[in-house]
This record gives structure tokens, C-alpha cells and sequence, in this order.
């Protein structure tokens, strides 16, 4: 595969399966950093040694890819990847998750989470779930895939030039 970022970047445009409205977002994490990278195409045409400034604009992109990532959870509180939720169940129920949990030899949060789990990906699928919820949901999940598309894309460009030396 080519190191220079102009192909990479297009090629990786042209074959992804993501929307590509939502790979173009993705890709403005890099905006800022695409003279950058391009330098570094040219000084590597000059024989130039760029690993260092490679790896540091790879942590400089890897920033602004979570901070674009955090931006998707913009309902949220954190930028976490998973947050607690407290609720209230009633003792049959309690009793019913804690005797699945000891049979199974698992813990209760872990059964709980997949009852919770399992109930919403079958409302989902019967349409319990308000639409504009569920597509938020559906771009968010395609940005996200598209972000870490990106981060593999940049990875590859950092392999490329790193075998250049």
C-alpha cells in the first residue's frame, strides 16, 4: 500500500462501508493535522527523517479523534464507555436474577445487563423504541466505526513510513 496520505486517504474513502457522510466526519479529525501529514510525504520524498514527528501527530490526531468522539455523547454526562444506572426492581424479581446469577455462577450485575440487553434489542426489533432514538443511536454507531476506521488508516500511514527507514 502507498505511504502517501493523499492515496491512503482516498483509497480508504472509496472502500469503506460507512455512509460517507459520516466517514467525511470522521475524517475532519484529521483536518487540522493533513498539512502535517503531508509534510511528512515531502520530507520523506527528501529523505528526512520524520518518525518522531509521525508518532507525535499520531497522538495529536488520536486526541482530536476521542475528543470527536465524545462530542457523539452529547446527551451524556461523561465520556465514558459505560455508565451506571440505578433502578429498582421488586424482591420476586431480585430473588429470581440472584438464584439465575449463583446457578450460572455468575455475578447479578452481569445478569442483570443481559436481561437488560436482551429486552432492548427486542424492542428495538418490534419497534418499542421511539425512531429518532433509535437512529441517533444507528449514526452515532457509524460515526463511532467511522472514528476508528480513521485511527487504522492513520496506523497505517505510521507503519508505511516507519518501514521507509
Amino acid at each position: 500500500m502507498s505511504s502517501n496520505w493523499s492515496k491512503l486517504r482516498d483509497e480508504w474513502l472509496d472502500s469503506t462501508a460507512i455512509a460517507k457522510d459520516d466517514a467525511k466526519w470522521a475524517l475532519e479529525a484529521l483536518i487540522n493535522s493533513e498539512e502535517e501529514l503531508f509534510e511528512i510525504d515531502q520530507k520523506i520524498r527528501n529523505k528526512e527523517d520524520v518518525i518522531s514527528q509521525v508518532k507525535n501527530l499520531k497522538k495529536k490526531v488520536k486526541e482530536t479523534i476521542s475528543s470527536k468522539e465524545i462530542s457523539l455523547d452529547d446527551i451524556a454526562l461523561n465520556a465514558s464507555n459505560s455508565n451506571k444506572v440505578q433502578i429498582s426492581v421488586p424482591s420476586n424479581l431480585t430473588y429470581l436474577l440472584k438464584v439465575w446469577a449463583a446457578a450460572e455462577g455468575r455475578d447479578l450485575s452481569s445478569v442483570a445487563f443481559q436481561c437488560l440487553e436482551t429486552g432492548i434489542r427486542e424492542m428495538k426489533s418490534k419497534g418499542s423504541i421511539p425512531s429518532v432514538a433509535v437512529s441517533r443511536y444507528d449514526s452515532a454507531c457509524q460515526k463511532r466505526i467511522a472514528l476508528a476506521e480513521v485511527n487504522n488508516l492513520l496506523e497505517k500511514f505510521e507503519i508505511a513510513h516507519n518501514k521507509t527507514y
